[in-house]
Formats: structure tokens, C-alpha cells, sequence
């Protein structure tokens, strides 16, 4: 009876189990359909931009704010940027983040991603990156949580995978910024790139908006 009730319990974790697996491969279909459309989107826009000229456009937001990141803007505002500048001192993306976060293994113990210590985030930008990471743990689902949190020996097997989803996150984040910012079509235009001190930016006015809003109620 024991081993039979044994079995019937091992039957049970496995049916569950392929369940899992196959809600997470539907996950991982999805993420990859979410990556190859903002892929698709981001080259479309591209065409057009160049089409048009190539001049740069910076969209000014009603409280004054621009929606676009502070590199691009910079290379509108400051012509003195040379191209040969342009390399040095970059901000890091957010998906470059998370892809040498989850490498490194700094995830696994379930660890904020703020508290993460990195190379490529210089302490003069650190509060840009503590909300640009509360931005990502906010829109991140359960499912790329899950997989971000993998050892590195798991992760290592997954690398495209691990490509994938750091994308469709970094996607994420600017689509939904540009939503709650108000914008018509929140969809990430040719020029926004998903730069943490941008994001980061970004991300305190509409948590510094929320606040405001929670205190007025």
C-alpha cells in the first residue's frame, strides 16, 4: 500500500511538474514573440527615421520632461559632442544588467537587484540604478524571475534565452514609462534606449507621482 501510494504521489509531482514545464516553455514562446515584434518595431523605426533625414527628435513631455534618453538628448543639445566621444562613459542597459546579474549568479539567493553590486554602474549614477532595478522587479514577470534566478550553470546552458528576456524587460520598461508618462503610442520610439540612468530617471517621477497622489488620497 505505501508503494503504491508512493507512486501515485511521484505520478502527481510529475503531471505537475511537466505542467510547469510547459507553462514555462508558453512563457518563453510568448517573451521570444515579445522580443522579435520590438525587434521588428525598432527597425521599422529606424528606416523611417533615416528616411526622413536622420535629424534627431526629441519628444518634450507636458511637465517639461523629455521621454527620450539623456544620451540622445545630450547629442542634441551639446554639438560639441564629438562621434569619437561618443563611446566612452556610456550608461549601461538595463538588459546588459540583468544578463551579468544572472551570469554572475548574484540573483540566487533571492537578493533585491538594487543591492547588486557592479562595474558597470559608477557611484555618482547609483540612484538612477536603485530605481531603475525597483522599475524592473515591478514589471518583471513570475515566470523571468524564476529564470533569472537560475545557478549560472543553469543559466549558461539558457544563453539565448537569457538574451531574450533580458530584452523583452528592457522593452518593458520603456513601454510602460512612456505609458504612465502619457504618451499617445507608448511603444518604444527609434531613439529611446533602455539605458538605466535614463530609466532610472524616468522611473523616480512617476515613484516620486505615486507618492504624491498616495499622500493627497
Amino acid at each position: 500500500d505505501r508503494a503504491y501510494l508512493a507512486l501515485e504521489q511521484s505520478q502527481r509531482w510529475l503531471e505537475r511538474a511537466n505542467e510547469n514545464l510547459e507553462r514555462m516553455e508558453e512563457n518563453a514562446r510568448e517573451a521570444h514573440k515579445e522580443y522579435l515584434d520590438a525587434k521588428m518595431l525598432l527597425s521599422r523605426m529606424r528606416q523611417s527615421h533615416v528616411a526622413a533625414g536622420g535629424g534627431d527628435v526629441v519628444l518634450n513631455l507636458g511637465n517639461g520632461h523629455s521621454s527620450d534618453d539623456d544620451e540622445g538628448n545630450d547629442k542634441v543639445f551639446n554639438p560639441m559632442l564629438r562621434k569619437s566621444d561618443e563611446g566612452k562613459g556610456k550608461a549601461a542597459r538595463i538588459d546588459e544588467l540583468i544578463i551579468q546579474f544572472a551570469k554572475s549568479g548574484d540573483l540566487c539567493d533571492g537578493r533585491k537587484l538594487f543591492t547588486v553590486e557592479s562595474d558597470l554602474v559608477p557611484n555618482k549614477d547609483h540612484a538612477q540604478f536603485v530605481n531603475a532595478m525597483k522599475l524592473v522587479e515591478e514589471l518583471w514577470t513570475e515566470e523571468e524571475e524564476l529564470f533569472l534566478r537560475s545557478s549560472p550553470e543553469e543559466i549558461q546552458e539558457s544563453l539565448e534565452e537569457l538574451k531574450i528576456i533580458a530584452e523583452t524587460i528592457s522593452t518593458r520598461c520603456l513601454t510602460k514609462l512612456n505609458e504612465w508618462e502619457g504618451r499617445p503610442d507608448p511603444r518604444p520610439s527609434g531613439h529611446q534606449k533602455p539605458v538605466f540612468t535614463s530609466v532610472g530617471n524616468r522611473a523616480k517621477r512617476i515613484f516620486s507621482l505615486r507618492g504624491k497622489n498616495n499622500n493627497d488620497e
